[in-house]
């Protein structure tokens, strides 16, 4: 744990900020909060706006559409009375979007005043007794919903409702709509048109046992991984996020710990839930493709009561699948119940839960030889699985509770409190081989062991925070005061035996030899700990100048206890971070920013004299254009940064003196240039695509030969288009096609000692909308590429074959 007097500091404070949270809850805020503002000014006429609202009932299109577009609707309601309306999408004027959506019904919008329309039969001349449907524009947060590709707010890049162009770091947002348009698999796979992201090393093949990738030259994981803003792991292992029960995925590159607290200097990816609304909708969908994948989910959020102050949301899927691999699974059941209470306009608790229950097979990839390195008797097949399906197996449970609670005291100060609960169980079992690099015995023989692991996690989070908007000193200002705790306790039991050699070529299953009994390698009790203070200062001036200062002091404590041992460690680390950022935001939407970030990250173990290790710490510059014209849907960010980290341990230089012994003067450097953009090129075309180039080596080491070496499953060069197309009415009414091509050049090992070759593959997507039903057909690696995804010190992972996946949505 912390100390005794930090300990006893970090409860108190965990438990004042929940009970000032609840205090706050029931506390009237201001007359002037209390009013709900006033609803947006209906637009005019001649604005427009992109809409993408399906065919359905008259009446119910009517209300979303009004809803959109801010504008008032009068007309009786008998004239919308058993009527279809074909929807709309893509750009319209209001009065031109109506027509639209009137297409065939005998009705026609007239407009009685600004922002007013009056519905009538197609050449009537009286009026029936009107109702009105009344609704206000949409107005994207930083937590909701982004409509088509082109996000215009994130919270992961200052912990407040900020604009991406003034946030003077790297921002990419991938909404849900982009998420289910691509057909993603997971995380990673949803990043896949985003700069910069590249596939990890040991990421079990496909990526769906655990959440792991790359981001300018350093594996990201554990404190680079957050849910709704706070830490998800402790353990890289622990649960995959469901990307089913997501609202958007967030990346910041470059070091974020004055924000989060510990965590690499490349960035964070924050995964944003969905979250309860007050507009009733429901989806259910059923998905089948590849590897005998058979998925339903369902989807449902609403108001509870007359008053509104209560909505909900409930998210769930259940799925039955195979893997690309022999006997591989991917199995689960997720369900996502959540909360919404405002009392008040000042006042908003979320609670938000998730059950996950997962079952997969763990892969361990094939061996370098007939891989990466020729081998005389060929390439054995891409599915090929040296495990056996009796002893492989992957199977995790995890479930978390919390609240997200927002009050404001008025129109300028605003408390937020986050806190979540999880618990997690992870048993998992596989034969691994030992082969590693080397050659084969007889280019064929693979010798295997076998690993049993156990692993139960318990973790507690919580971050408060106090904005507050003010004037003076020439500018405007947001100042943000905050602090954080984390807590995390984990038991492991790791396992270790023999296993019979297979044959690479024809490996067979179900062979006797694995013990049912093995021996305890190691078992492990660790307890970690972590107290953060925040400040940051968005400051504005003469509408042009954004000055963004960040600070944060960290305590971090890890206490271990190895029952093989008996051996008890205890590390204590603190550490300063912070960042300053200037944002020039230039006319037509032109915004050159620069900033200059820090990080640290604890690392276990001592030096040659016993002395503990020193966290990390990470450092970046980086300097770019972001570009996102007035009105438009286009968002482009052009970045240049130098990123070094230190204090990494490497060999003493005198090894005769202290055989073995460390000291941290190890150094990683990266450096590189990202481009990216995502825009609606026209009302019915779609684009996003980056291109990404990276140096990433180690520039300083005492192991010889290990300096210069590049990062591992670090690509020089990534490129990725998507573009999809809304094909006319007048052709084939809801039809859209769309498709993709991603370009990763070839990465080294760990020991540099081999390099895959770079690949192209292609995607490609079908869409098909007829009133309520939504149908998908997707298709990854479309002409069944065969490439290597990565090689680790041991092994080599295939990338996906072609994989196909057909989806039916009903939406009302």
């Amino acid at each position: 744990m912390l100390t005794p007097a930090l300990h006893h500091a970090g409860t108190r404070l965990l438990q004042a900020s929940v009970l000032l949270g609840a205090l706050f809850a029931g506390v009237p805020a201001p007359s002037a909060a209390q009013n709900p503002a006033p609803s947006a000014t209906p637009q005019a006429s001649a604005d427009t706006r992109v809409y993408d609202i399906p065919a359905g009932p008259l009446s119910v299109v009517l209300t979303r559409y009004a809803s959109e577009a801010g504008v008032f609707l009068v007309g009786a309601s008998e004239l919308a009375a058993g009527k279809q309306s074909p929807g709309v999408r893509g750009r319209h004027t209001v009065s031109g979007g109506l027509a639209v959506v009137l297409a065939g019904t005998g009705l026609r919008a007239d407009s009685s005043a600004p922002g007013r329309y009056v519905l009538r039969e197609a050449g009537a001349v009286s009026e029936l007794a009107p109702v009105t449907v009344t609704g206000t524009a949409f107005q994207e947060s930083a937590t909701g919903p982004v409509q088509g590709f082109v996000a215009t707010r994130s919270a992961v890049g200052t912990k407040t409702d900020t604009p991406i162009l003034e946030i003077p770091q790297s921002v990419s947002v991938v909404g849900r709509e982009a998420l289910e348009t691509q057909g993603t698999l997971n995380v990673a796979n949803g990043l896949r048109y985003t700069a910069g992201m590249g596939a990890a090393a040991y990421s079990n093949g496909d990526g769906n046992a655990y959440d792991t990738f790359t981001m300018r030259g350093f594996v990201v994981s554990n404190g680079g991984l957050l849910l709704d803003g706070m830490r998800l792991h402790y353990n890289v292992l622990d649960a995959p996020v469901e990307v089913y029960g997501l609202e958007r995925v967030e990346v910041l590159r470059g070091p974020a710990s004055m924000l989060y607290g510990q965590s690499g200097p490349s960035g964070v990816v924050n995964l944003v839930s969905k979250r309860p609304s007050t507009e009733a909708r429901h989806e259910i969908e059923v998905t089948g493709g590849t590897n005998d994948r058979r998925q339903v989910a369902t989807d449902h959020t609403g108001v509870l009561n007359d008053t509104g102050t209560l909505s909900y949301r409930l998210t769930g899927l259940f799925r039955e699948s195979g893997t690309f691999v022999d006997n591989g699974r991917d199995d689960r059941s997720f369900l996502a119940p959540s909360l919404t209470w405002q009392p008040s306009a000042a006042t908003s608790l979320t609670v938000l839960a998730s059950y996950q229950k997962s079952k997969g097979t763990y892969y361990m990839g094939l061996p370098y030889s007939g891989t990466v390195r020729p081998n005389p008797l060929g390439e054995p097949s891409r599915d090929t699985n040296l495990g056996d399906p009796r002893h492989d197996y992957w199977n995790s449970t995890s479930k978390s509770i919390g609240y997200v609670l927002d009050h404001a005291f008025n129109e300028s100060v605003k408390l937020r409190q986050s806190v979540r609960y999880g618990e997690s169980a992870l048993r998992y079992g596989y034969l691994f081989h030992a082969a590693g690099g080397g050659d084969l015995p007889g280019n064929r023989v693979v010798a295997r062991q076998s690993v049993r692991r156990l692993d139960d996690t318990s973790q507690l989070g919580a971050d408060t925070n106090l904005s507050t908007r003010w004037q003076g000193l020439g500018g405007e200002h947001t100042t943000l005061l905050g602090f954080d705790y984390g807590r995390s306790h984990s038991d492991t039991f790791n396992y270790r035996g023999s296993a019979p050699a297979t044959d690479l070529f024809s490996p067979v299953s179900g062979v006797p030899g694995v013990p049912s009994v093995m021996a305890l390698r190691n078992s492990d009790k660790v307890r970690f700990e972590q107290l953060g203070v925040y400040a940051q200062q968005q400051s504005k001036f003469l509408d042009r100048w954004v000055v963004t200062l960040s600070g944060r002091q960290d305590w971090a404590e890890n206490r271990a206890l190895s029952r093989v041992s008996g051996l008890r460690q205890k590390q204590r680390d603190n550490a300063f971070t912070g960042r300053v950022g200037l944002t020039y935001l230039a006319p037509r939407g032109i915004a050159p920013y620069v900033s200059y970030a820090t990080s640290f990250e604890p690392v276990g173990g001592v030096t040659y004299d016993g002395t503990p290790f020193k966290p990390t710490k990470g450092e970046q510059v980086e300097a770019g254009i972001k570009w996102q014209p007035p009105g438009s849907e286009t968002l482009v960010t052009l970045a240049a940064y130098h990123l070094t980290q230190q204090n990494l341990p490497t060999l003493h230089p005198d090894q005769v003196a202290f055989p073995n012994g460390r000291v941290q003067t190890g150094e990683v450097t990266s450096k590189g240039v990202e481009l990216e953009a995502a825009t609606h090129l026209t009302p019915s075309l779609r684009m996003r695509g980056a291109l990404t180039f990276n140096h990433s080596e180690i520039t300083k080491s005492n192991i010889p030969g290990e300096t210069g070496r590049r990062q591992p499953d670090t690509p020089a060069r990534m490129a990725s288009l998507w573009v999809d197309y809304q094909l006319p009415d007048a052709w084939v009414p809801g039809l859209v096609a769309g498709g993709g091509v991603r370009y990763v050049a070839g990465t080294y090992d760990g020991p540099n000692a081999v390099k895959t070759d770079g690949y192209t593959v292609y995607d490609a997507m079908l869409g098909y909308r007829v009133q309520n039903w939504k149908f998908t057909l997707n298709v990854m690696n479309v002409f069944d590429k065969r490439y290597l995804s990565s090689c680790y010190a041991f092994a080599c992972y295939y990338g996906q074959p072609r994989t196909a996946m057909l989806t039916a949505n009903y939406a009302w």
